[in-house]
């Protein structure tokens, strides 16, 4: 019995303490859970706050871009085939040299790069005979023209010989060892063929602008380098040029040069053909010797034809 006592005895304080800590537990938790339920009320009320914040700026940025977007409107001077809006057209003299005017304007906002005007264009322009159409077509013509469709862009990959463009890229030359360094260059591959030339800024603008094909581009610039027929067909000899025999022929140096016999008024001095040319009239056959004479001659063949000409006119007088 008395065992037993001492075991009561002994287990009452253990079950009040799991007793006691229970009640702990719990209130822990009531606090717990007070505290979780007032936080959202908390946080609820600064997202409001925040909220309305946002609001009231929200509501206040568009009449801010409202009042910029009055101060900033312009009717524009023309409108581009393309649906450019041309605005700030306008000519300005240079700062360093009084004698220069330069011509800009701004297409959709971005502001075109300056051009130099000539003297004739500046004094029109002075008395207001000249036009932003015109100004425009003169200093920026790739700009007014019809842009070519992507798809169609892409797929105009042919050559007239009936040759196909396997690579064509335009870029910028960075190597400082070369003689084109910082001019823009046109890459192309044509088979097993790769070559490249400097762009001309027609060309270049004309690029950027999307308004020629790659086909365009190639045939134009590099059609010697390809001895392509479309290359050679424009050249033509000067009207009324009276020629009797075109000659070329290998030298000593073991280089071919072109000439043209023009009869009374003699013969014209020889010229050194390129690798390409020669290859074009003997190879590919894309050449004739009269559109070759007219690549190579036809500032003599003027000359010798003016002096005939002033000689007469001299003797009618």
């Amino acid at each position: 019995m008395a065992k037993k006592k001492d075991q009561e005895v002994k287990q009452q304080p253990v079950e009040a303490v799991a007793e006691t800590q229970p009640k702990k537990k719990s209130a822990s938790k009531n606090k717990a859970a007070s505290a979780s339920e007032e936080e959202p009320k908390e946080s609820a009320t600064k997202t409001e706050k925040k909220a309305d914040g946002k609001q009231q700026s929200a509501a206040e940025a568009p009449k801010k871009e409202e009042l910029q977007g009055e101060k900033q409107h312009r009717e524009p001077q023309m409108v581009t085939v393309n649906g450019g809006k041309v605005t700030h057209a306008h000519a300005y003299q240079s700062n360093k040299n009084p004698e220069d005017w330069f011509f800009t304007a701004k297409i959709d906002g971005k502001e075109l790069h300056p051009q130099k005007m000539t003297p004739e264009d500046v004094a029109a322009y002075s008395k207001k005979e000249r036009t932003v159409e015109q100004l425009m077509q003169t200093y920026y013509p790739t700009k007014l023209m019809k842009q070519i469709p992507v798809e169609e862009y892409k797929a105009s990959n042919t050559l007239s010989d009936g040759r196909v463009i396997d690579k064509m890229n335009v870029y910028k030359e960075a190597n400082e060892q070369s003689q084109n360094f910082g001019k823009w260059m046109l890459y192309a591959q044509v088979g097993e063929q790769k070559m490249s030339t400097t762009l001309p800024n027609h060309d270049l603008n004309a690029y950027f602008d999307r308004v020629t094909t790659p086909s365009q581009l190639v045939e134009k610039n590099l059609g010697q380098r390809l001895h392509l027929a479309s290359h050679y067909e424009q050249f033509k000899l000067p009207e009324g040029a009276e020629i009797k025999d075109i000659r070329v022929s290998k030298d000593a140096d073991n280089k071919w040069r072109i000439s043209a016999d023009m009869g009374e008024r003699g013969i014209t001095a020889k010229k050194e053909l390129s690798f390409d040319d020669g290859y074009a009239l003997f190879h590919t056959k894309t050449a004739t010797r009269q559109q070759l004479a007219a690549k190579y001659l036809t500032p003599e063949i003027n000359e010798k034809m003016g002096v005939k000409q002033e000689t007469s006119l001299g003797l009618k007088l």
